[in-house]
């Protein structure tokens, strides 16, 4: 048990640079190397099916039933799609990200017993775009 919870802890600390990576870049424009890391990102945690053709049902159950992942895993997975729709120039495209940002955001949200500020201002930015 407890390798399995370090190693869980090394995964989210390297996934955690890995999205800070993928924001300073988005935000310097460098959109070619921001969507390397978002690769990079999925191939961390093994994902290699096409995640932006699924839909918002079946993405959550692909991430908790057939990849395992805990609610921090889900999250994170969350805020790499936010920055996806936020580099995204197709509009129905964007908001596709977003949607499946916000819905699996608010199932960390419902799930967690910890109270997160980013997550909150994340869901309250998400549901502006949305709505």
């Amino acid at each position: 048990m407890g390798i399995e919870k370090d190693f869980l802890m090394r995964q989210l600390m390297l996934l955690f640079e890995v999205i800070q990576k993928i924001l300073r870049l988005r935000k310097t424009g460098d959109k070619k190397r921001a969507f390397g890391q978002i690769k990079y990102f999925y191939e961390l945690l093994k994902i290699d099916d096409d995640i932006d053709s699924m839909g918002i049902e079946r993405l959550l159950e692909f991430l908790e039933k057939d990849k395992n992942l805990v609610n921090e895993q889900i999250e994170m997975v969350a805020f790499v799609l936010k920055e996806q729709g936020e580099l995204s120039e197709n509009r129905d495209k964007k908001l596709d990200f977003f949607r499946k940002s916000y819905f699996l955001l608010q199932k960390v949200e419902r799930e967690s017993i910890t109270f997160s500020m980013d997550r909150q201002m994340k869901l309250a930015e998400l549901k502006e775009w949305i709505n």
